[in-house]
């Protein structure tokens, strides 16, 4: 995804793409045709943005 973001506003950006990726993909699925593979695919992407959030946090802690 190219280089890694260190400035709090390019992480923030960096989020902010995400979730409008995870919104994209969600936003794709019918509720009726969703199987446990499509659920665990987004879970997966949740679970990718919280890491790299908390990764986050503790940057903005550190720079604090």
């Amino acid at each position: 995804m190219g280089k890694a973001a260190q400035h709090p506003s390019e992480q923030f950006h960096y989020i902010k793409n995400r979730i409008q990726m995870l919104n994209q993909v969600v936003s794709t699925m019918e509720a009726e045709d969703v199987d446990m593979e499509d659920f665990n695919r987004v879970l997966d992407m949740i679970e990718q943005l919280q890491m790299k959030m908390t990764r986050f946090k503790k940057d903005w802690e550190q720079g604090s």
